[in-house]
């Protein structure tokens, strides 16, 4: 698994035994190789009560996040033409990230 996430065998077990955290990477790479949530990899949150707990508008406020701190948009205009259809990859991903929190939203309302 150590070679997987790229880290050494050594960080590995520390973090295995509790001594250490995983760094922000390193569950980044957890999450997409065991395509379980992120909450299960840092509070134990299993895929049965991720529904319950998983914050609304994840997906979203991390590509907001994301794109201010890497791109010099200021405005949505950037982003998005006057009948809201993205101009750019980052018009996309942020369609993308709200579609994930939406269908999220449904359902837990559904549950």
């Amino acid at each position: 698994m150590a070679d997987s996430l790229d880290i050494s065998e050594s960080y590995y077990s520390l973090i295995e035994n509790g001594k250490r955290n995983p760094s922000k990477t390193v569950i980044e790479k957890l999450v997409v190789i065991s395509e379980l949530p992120e909450e299960y990899w840092i509070y134990g949150i299993d895929k049965d009560n991720y529904i319950d707990v998983r914050d609304d508008f994840k997906f979203l406020k991390k590509a907001l996040d994301t794109v201010a701190e890497w791109t010099s948009v200021t405005e949505s205009s950037q982003i998005f033409d006057d009948y809201n259809n993205p101009k750019d990859p980052i018009g996309k991903l942020l369609i993308s990230a709200f579609r994930a929190d939406f269908d999220h939203i449904l359902a837990k309302r559904n549950k």
